[in-house]
């Protein structure tokens, strides 16, 4: 891994760990969200204060680059976010849809009486 890459690495790390800590504490953001975006922020440090992880998993999988493997564990990690939070935008659908539902039928039943 390039020493550019390292740098990088480290230096969007820990703005994105203070950013979120700040909007944390600003209640901008819930903790479960935030948490998840401090623990991707330390991951990304770990990876370029010890580049030898990554080494060591571009040899596990077979892969040309290191940089290829940050990149690929950036990927995954961003996609299991948007999974969860399609999961967590479909309950909200679901609730919205119950909640019009609901007011509907109150609304019908204060016209009847």
């Amino acid at each position: 891994m390039t020493a550019v890459l390292r740098i990088g690495l480290i230096l969007i790390s820990i703005m994105s760990f203070f950013i979120i800590v700040r909007k944390i504490r600003k209640s901008k953001i819930r903790i479960e969200d935030g948490l998840f975006w401090v623990v991707f922020a330390i991951i990304l440090i770990v990876f370029a204060v010890f580049p030898g992880v990554i080494y060591f998993i571009s040899d596990l999988v077979g892969a040309k680059s290191p940089a290829n493997i940050v990149y690929l564990i950036i990927i995954g990690m961003l996609l299991i976010k948007l999974f969860f939070m399609s999961i967590q935008i479909s309950l909200l659908e679901n609730k919205v849809v119950n909640l019009a539902q609901e007011m509907a039928l109150k609304e019908k039943e204060d016209g009847e009486e």
